[in-house]
């Protein structure tokens, strides 16, 4: 547990610097949004004057260097703020962290950043600042606002009383502290209507709770407007103070959260591009700023522009028909595709294209897609393409957005098909695969090995039916964090086996929502698959509790592929997640990841 305790420390002579170096081709991600975040390649840093937490800087500082953004450090005056650690250095920082070690967290960062943690940055030393916060102008330049934290952030919280920081001659007057907090508080609103992730951590977590929406007003602590966070929640520096500060501003304090994703009170205006921007971070570890810098990385990289959110997106499901109840058993392959192995009573029958259709067509509170939705049944006897014919497939693909492909058994399965979802990937289209479209018994091999490496094979197949958890493994990522608001819970042991690199791993706990579905017990990654964020790699997005630990991480997973290497890519995703029919209703939290799902495949 962190104290107020002051230590001297030692300066460093390091610039605010433009990290020039090239990334590993393993850690460079696609940015898929078009927003002006994602041609903005600097971010602006800000640290307390006084009394900054060295870890929380460090730590997220060398993360965003790693993957190629510039840092502009920012505090109320220039020069040197003063840094401190509760433990001494970053290895006894994380080294205290219950069931974790500083051999855990350079594990971590590797993974996470692509670039090995230096040991010359263990030591805490103070920070050098040369660029005020009072001097910066709006958020133009900037692809997203982070905040360190530390107790010298408390004094810019926009309360109404201000007090001069720090004594002597570093000493900053209580206007220029107010002019701080009044400047971070505009900087923030106008980042998240522009789409731009703001992150506060620990003990600066509470200064979004204390950013003030502009024109309103309310009893109390609200008197100055109505909290930036007002009915959301969040976590923050762990001590009993922070919940009962949360509560005065009609803030829910979330005590064992690590990492949160918000979207402001409704209040605020002009908001199509804030939901789920501002995150706050529990605690000081340096393996929890690592999964928040990993956090905003995810948005900055994966978020959709606003244009492609709310553009019409036209939808293609390959299927094979609706369920025939009346002969729905696994041996009828011609009139039925989705077999009911769990009887034909209401309550058991599995999904089928119809839900998912029904699921895309309504309308969500959380988002604000529009889907065109056409179908296609292989199992008809008319098709509006030539299934043998790959080019005629190819011409009708390309008419969509994105594919869902969702047909159960090889029945009408061609080689041709298969090919042209291939190639329609290959020149910039996305398609989902839901549930059994990666079962295969053999006839759907090419998109197994082309496309998502992966399959549920025929030979040795079994599956349970239960309730679990699914964790999100990859915070922040668009397609499992828009418009969500999971329960933090902490994951069974994942060493064997282990989580995969890229998975944006917690040292504590994680998002999870239940499900009551089935789970193919054979479901396997393809030999020879990598796992990262280059192209070509796969991204493990969730994973789950289940008794099987081989299915542990492959519930679902992101590829991007550029087969005949033309710079054009497109991009794959698998959910496990799928056969039970309330989980794809548009009040479940898995129906808002599919939808999700289609945006960021969109070409």
């Amino acid at each position: 547990m962190k104290k107020y305790i002051f230590f001297l420390v030692f300066i460093v002579v390091i610039a605010t610097v433009s990290c020039s170096a090239a990334l590993p081709e393993k850690f460079q991600e696609q940015n898929s949004s078009g927003s002006e975040a994602a041609t903005v390649n600097r971010i602006l840093l800000v640290v307390a004057w006084d009394q900054a937490y060295y870890s929380e800087y460090k730590v997220l500082y060398e993360a965003l260097r790693a993957q190629n953004y510039s840092v502009d450090v920012a505090s109320a005056a220039v020069g040197n703020a003063v840094a401190y650690t509760v433990t001494g250095d970053i290895v006894a920082t994380a080294n205290s962290l219950t069931g974790s070690s500083y051999a855990d967290f350079t594990s971590q960062f590797q993974s996470l950043f692509g670039k090995t943690w230096e040991t010359a940055w263990n030591a805490t030393v103070d920070i050098p600042v040369n660029l005020r916060i009072q001097d910066i102008q709006n958020m133009n330049n900037y692809a997203a606002l982070v905040m360190a934290g530390g107790t010298g952030m408390l004094d810019y919280r926009v309360d109404g009383s201000y007090a001069a920081q720090a004594s002597g001659d570093r000493q900053i007057s209580a206007a220029n502290v107010q002019a701080v907090a009044e400047k971070l508080n505009s900087l923030a609103i106008e980042a998240i209507r522009a789409g731009k992730p703001v992150l506060a951590q620990c003990h600066a977590s509470s200064i979004p709770v204390f950013f003030r929406i502009p024109g309103t007003s309310g009893p109390g602590a609200e008197s100055l407007g109505y909290s930036l966070l007002k009915g959301r929640s969040g976590p923050g520096y762990p001590e009993t103070a922070t919940a009962a500060t949360y509560t005065a501003l009609d803030v829910t304090y979330n005590a064992n959260d690590v990492v949160r994703a918000m979207s402001p009170h409704s209040s605020l205006t002009n908001t199509v591009n804030a939901r789920n921007m501002i995150i706050t971070s529990r605690d000081w570890y340096p393996q929890t700023v690592a999964h928040a810098a990993r956090t905003v990385l995810n948005i900055l990289q994966t978020n959709p522009s606003a244009s492609r959110r709310t553009s019409s997106t036209s939808v293609l499901i390959i299927h094979g028909g609706e369920v025939n109840i009346g002969n729905c058993g696994a041996g009828n392959r011609t009139t039925n595709d989705v077999p009911c192995n769990y009887g034909t009573d209401l309550a058991n029958l599995p999904t089928d294209y119809t839900h998912v259709t029904s699921l895309l067509n309504a309308d969500s509170a959380n988002d604000e897609f529009v889907f065109n939705v056409t179908g296609v049944n292989l199992m008809s006897g008319a098709l509006p393409f030539t299934s043998t014919n790959q080019q005629s497939v190819l011409t009708y693909l390309n008419q969509f957005d994105v594919v869902i492909f969702y047909k159960h058994w090889d029945t009408n399965m061609t080689t041709q098909i298969q090919n042209a979802l291939v190639s329609y990937v290959d020149s910039g289209g996305g398609v989902l695969a839901l549930h059994h479209g990666l079962y295969n018994e053999g006839g759907k091999s090419i998109l197994v090995s082309s496309l998502f490496g992966a399959q549920s094979s025929g030979t040795g197949w079994s599956a349970t039916r239960e309730t679990y958890n699914i964790y999100n493994t990859d915070y922040g990522h668009f397609i499992t964090t828009y418009g969500l608001n999971g329960t933090s819970t902490s994951p069974p042991s994942w060493t064997s086996p282990a989580l995969p690199a890229a998975a944006n791993r917690s040292m504590a706990q994680y998002h999870a929502i239940s499900v009551y579905d089935e789970i193919y017990n054979n479901m396997a990654y393809e030999a020879g698959i990598t796992f990262g964020r280059a192209v070509g790699n796969i991204t493990p997005l969730l994973s789950n509790n289940a008794t099987s630990a081989s299915q542990r991480h492959t519930t679902a997973f992101a590829r991007r592929l550029d087969i005949n290497a033309d710079g054009t890519s497109g991009k794959v995703v698998f959910f496990q997640i799928g056969e039970n029919r309330m989980v794809t209703n548009i009040s479940h939290q898995f129906g808002q990841m599919l939808r999700n799902s289609l945006i960021w495949l969109k070409k």
